[in-house]
């Protein structure tokens, strides 16, 4: 929140903090993908109805309804390509993260990364078409 009010305030960050963040910026997907590795080859994938709705909803419900949203009120290139393609992008690894910490559902939140993964090759390709 303290960030929000800063850029909309327009105050500059010293340069030595603003490096400082952007290392931390940069090493934040690195770290991500590994813990979900490390999580994914911890638990047992296994696919089921809950795990394939997860990653349906994810991958083809969400950015459909971003995509019929956006072209239904009037917008069009660059805002819609984005906006889809960004929704399109598969389940965040901190579901997992979650899971594990507050011991519920583990097993199945890997499996819905998992599916989300796998099936994001094809879902992205097929968004990137309709926005096109």
């Amino acid at each position: 929140m303290l960030a929000f009010v800063l850029v909309l305030c327009n105050v500059r960050v010293p340069s030595i903090v603003d490096h400082g963040l952007s290392l931390l910026g940069q090493a934040t997907s690195g770290v991500a993908l590994f813990a979900s590795g490390i999580m994914l080859a911890a638990y047992k994938i296994q696919i089921d109805r809950t795990a394939l709705s997860l990653a349906l909803l994810k991958n083809i419900v969400q950015p459909a309804l971003v995509l019929v949203g956006l072209r239904s009120l009037g917008y069009g290139a660059p805002i819609v390509p984005e906006a889809v393609l960004t929704t399109a992008i598969p389940s965040m690894p901190i579901v997992i993260v979650l899971a594990v910490q507050y011991h519920v559902l583990e097993g199945r939140a890997s499996s819905a990364l998992f599916l989300s993964v796998i099936g994001s090759m094809f879902t992205i390709g097929v968004f990137i078409a309709l926005t096109q």
